[in-house]
């Protein structure tokens, strides 16, 4: 199949099959570039520096900060 069939067949797709077809292009094109590996590789914590604590969190969206 040529890359204009494929493109023309994507089009006629419905727009989930679509979101779909996009998802796994997605995933091909960050594994090509060594993107996967990033945003799937959970990063070694060994500080908590910088951490907010959970109570913390429900305060500030409870109550967001002014702009």
């Amino acid at each position: 199949m040529s890359l204009a069939e494929l493109k023309n067949e994507s089009a006629a797709l419905r727009a989930d099959e679509q979101r779909e077809l996009a998802a796994f292009l997605t995933v091909i094109r960050m594994k090509q570039s060594g993107e996967w590996d990033d945003a799937t590789t959970i990063p070694e914590v060994t500080t908590r520096e910088g951490w907010v604590s959970l109570n913390d969190a429900k305060i500030v969206a409870i109550r967001p900060a002014d702009r």
